[in-house]
C-alpha cells in the first residue's frame, strides 16, 4: 500500500541580523552634474556614517548603478520632452541586530544633506540550519500522518520510499501547492523619517516582528 503524505514544519525565530536596503536617487539638467552629486551623495554616506560605525566601503555591496535620460510625456504637443538626467544607486548593508544602533543609523540619515530612499528588513543570518530544522520536522510531521493512515488501513508502516519538495503526478495530492518559497525577510517596515527624529523616538517605536520560516515536503510511504 502506497500512502503520500504532505508534512510541514513551520518555525519562529527571533531576527538576528538586519539588512539596510539604500537607494541613492539624484535628478539634475545634465549627465556630469548627476553623476558628481549622485556620487557625493554615495561618498558622504561612505565616509561619515559607515565609518562612524566600524564599517568599511566595502561592507555596502552595490546591486545595482544607472545613470539614465528621463523624459516627460507633453499633452500638448504629443511628444516626450527632456527633462533631465537621473543617478541610481542601490546597495545593501547588513549586519548584526542592534536596536540602538539601527535607529541611530536611521536618524543620521535623515539629517544628510540628500538623504537616501531606504528600508529596513529582519532576518536570521543562518538561513540554511532553519531550513534544516524545519525539513526535519516536516519529515516528522509526514510520517507521523502516514502512521495514523497506515493503522486506520489495518497496515504496518514500513518506509519512506521517495521524497519531493513538489506535488507527486498523482490524484491524492493538491494541484495548489505553490513551489515558489522565499525566507528570511520580514515585511518593510522603515520609512524615510523627519529630520526632528531621534534615535530615542525610532527606538521606542518598533519591535521587529518574528521571522517565519516553513518547509513543505510530499512523502511516499509504504505500508504493509
Amino acid at each position: 500500500m502506497e500512502i503520500i503524505v504532505q508534512g510541514t514544519g513551520e518555525s519562529f525565530y527571533t531576527p538576528n541580523q538586519v539588512i539596510l536596503s539604500l537607494n541613492f536617487f539624484v535628478k539634475e539638467t545634465n549627465y556630469d552634474e548627476a553623476l558628481a552629486n549622485g556620487s557625493a551623495n554615495v561618498l558622504e554616506f561612505v565616509n561619515t556614517l559607515l565609518s562612524a560605525h566600524g564599517f568599511t566601503k566595502e561592507d555596502m555591496k552595490t546591486n545595482s548603478f544607472l545613470i539614465r535620460k528621463e523624459t516627460k510625456y507633453n499633452e500638448s504637443t504629443k511628444t516626450y520632452d527632456f527633462v533631465g538626467y537621473s543617478y541610481n544607486q542601490n546597495a545593501t548593508l547588513k549586519f548584526d541586530y542592534d536596536k540602538e544602533k539601527l535607529s541611530v543609523i536611521m536618524e543620521e540619515i535623515s539629517k544628510m544633506s540628500k538623504p537616501p530612499f531606504y528600508k529596513v528588513d529582519f532576518t536570521v543570518k543562518d538561513i540554511k540550519a532553519c531550513k534544516r530544522d524545519n525539513l526535519t520536522k516536516a519529515y516528522k510531521d509526514a510520517e507521523e500522518q502516514a502512521q495514523i493512515i497506515a493503522e486506520a488501513s489495518g497496515k504496518t508502516l514500513k518506509h519512506c520510499a521517495r521524497t519531493d519538495f513538489k506535488p507527486f503526478t498523482t490524484e491524492y495530492v493538491s494541484r495548489g501547492y505553490d513551489s515558489d518559497m522565499v525566507y528570511g525577510a520580514s515585511k518593510d517596515m522603515a520609512k524615510m523619517i523627519s529630520k526632528t527624529s531621534s534615535a530615542e523616538t525610532i527606538n521606542a517605536v518598533f519591535t521587529p516582528q518574528d521571522v517565519e520560516i516553513s518547509e513543505t515536503l510530499y512523502c511516499l510511504w509504504i505500508a504493509e
